[in-house]
């Protein structure tokens, strides 16, 4: 793991033209994309994924796009793309955090403890972590509004010169802070689509719902949901929601529960667009608080497998 200081960038020199050189050719030269579009795939054509979910299969997480993660405050959609990041870290894929509202050491402090599904991990264990994030995971050290111009050259300069294929940014209304400059935020998706085309890495945007009316934060939102602009959901070419059941948690809490309550999930993950995926629908999840990961059923979590490359 490495962190990258704002004071060590050069923002400036990263804050070149975006807009791509026009490439017209003819179509017969991507007869290869063409056959392979059309052939048999097997488990190495496919892209990262979450694995350690029922989204493994579900969504594939493909170089040259974007996905909005969306839900509304308070229910954990910031805990959940952190085990997003380490099930892409395993995969070997050389991941971003930028978590602007959160410290680097809080944000590695939550996957610690999803990695090895324990409250308080060993020092040892965490020294192994540490060492098997080299080369796998960077954090971006800065908290605090991050103008959308300066995030730009962030992923500039973790594409060009540390070959970077995911960026986490958390959150939308850290770089475009007012809900008010819907242009604003149109254009920074707009620049954040055309960044993930051009560089060929994904990346994962962090935004917000609107605040429920009285009574309807019970019920998962939907990709109209989003906050601000309409732009983020029509451009991005994923939208996933997180939603927490609050009620079950309230019902716990106040020890009014019964087996009814304790078989409904904890969560719901929707897949709201993928637009170039099959599926669209809703998984149910569980979670554990000592690890703070999702699970597939109300059953012990298992620590992942710190496998090095092969």
């Amino acid at each position: 793991m490495a962190g990258l200081i704002t004071d060590s960038i050069d923002f400036a020199a990263y804050m070149r033209d975006t807009e791509a050189s026009a490439k017209v050719r003819k179509a017969s030269e991507f007869s290869d994309d063409l056959f392979a579009a059309f052939g048999p795939r097997d488990r190495r054509d496919r892209q990262a994924e979450m694995f350690s979910t029922k989204l493994r299969g579900c969504i594939e997480f493909r170089p040259g796009e974007v996905t909005a993660w969306a839900g509304f405050n308070g229910h954990r959609k910031s805990m959940f793309t952190g085990q997003v990041a380490l099930d892409l870290c395993v995969q070997r894929r050389r991941v971003l955090m930028c978590s602007l509202e959160m410290a680097p050491r809080e944000t590695l402090k939550r996957m610690a403890r999803q990695c090895f599904a324990v409250q308080e991990p060993a020092r040892p264990s965490l020294e192994r972590f540490m060492s098997w994030t080299d080369g796998r995971l960077w954090l971006f050290d800065h908290v605090g509004r991050l103008h959308p111009a300066h995030c730009l050259a962030l992923l500039r300069y973790f594409a060009d010169e540390l070959h970077g294929t995911d960026v986490f940014i958390d959150s939308m209304m850290m770089v475009c802070a007012s809900e008010e400059h819907l242009d604003e935020q149109k254009q920074f998706t707009t620049d954040l689509v055309r960044a993930a085309q051009e560089l060929g890495m994904h990346i994962h945007l962090v935004t917000h719902c609107r605040k429920p009316a009285s009574g309807e934060e019970g019920k998962p939102p939907t990709k109209y949901d989003l906050r601000g602009s309409a732009a983020i959901s029509d451009q991005c070419q994923n939208v996933v929601t997180v939603w927490a059941n609050k009620d079950k948690k309230r019902a716990i809490e106040a020890g009014a529960v019964d087996e009814a309550t304790l078989a409904k999930p904890d969560a719901l993950v929707t897949v709201e667009k993928q637009r170039n995926g099959a599926f669209e629908g809703r998984v149910k999840l569980w979670f554990d608080e000592a690890s703070l990961r999702f699970l597939d059923s109300p059953t012990s979590v298992e620590p992942y497998v710190l496998r090095e490359a092969v």
